[in-house]
């Protein structure tokens, strides 16, 4: 944080944006996943109310009450709270900096073993994991055409 005095505060947040073109009358939109009640939904550039306009319950799926027309934008921002200082699961680098650093200096990637979340690699990531890497039972794993995973 370029010009901050102090403490970074944490936890700090991400965004996940997605943009999507309606088809005739489409009310339901697949994401790429979000935590309920952590999310910004805008329809051809106007923010829209979750509730009244809209309803994002399953972490998945945003559904409009009603119907877009053809050819309407929906953009979707996502915003996921990642706490660095305990950060658990997402993976962390290592090396000259300690065990959190994100620097040049750091050289290791560390990460688990085994998946225990849905993912979705989209069509246009590039995803690369050191393996061996397991599957817990009951979570997928989608490498969607065009996107490619690489674990080594």
């Amino acid at each position: 944080m370029a010009g901050y005095i102090g403490t970074v505060p944490a936890p700090q947040a991400t965004q996940r944006r997605q943009t999507f073109t309606a088809t005739a009358s489409q009310t339901t939109f697949g994401t790429a996943g979000y935590t309920v009640g952590f999310i910004d939904v805008f329809l051809n550039g106007v923010k829209i109310i979750d509730g009244t306009d809209y309803t994002a319950t399953n972490g998945s799926e945003v559904v409009l009450t009603t119907g877009a027309a053809v050819g309407d934008l929906l953009h979707v921002v996502a915003f996921t709270a990642d706490d660095t200082a305990t950060s658990m699961g997402g993976g962390k680098f290592k090396g000259d900096r300690g065990t959190f650093g994100s620097g040049g200096a750091d050289i290791f990637r560390v990460h688990e073993q085994e998946l225990n979340t849905d993912v979705t690699i989209d069509a246009t990531e590039n995803a690369i994991a050191g393996g061996p890497l397991t599957v817990a039972s009951g979570v997928t794993l989608t490498v969607t055409t065009g996107g490619n995973l690489s674990i080594v």
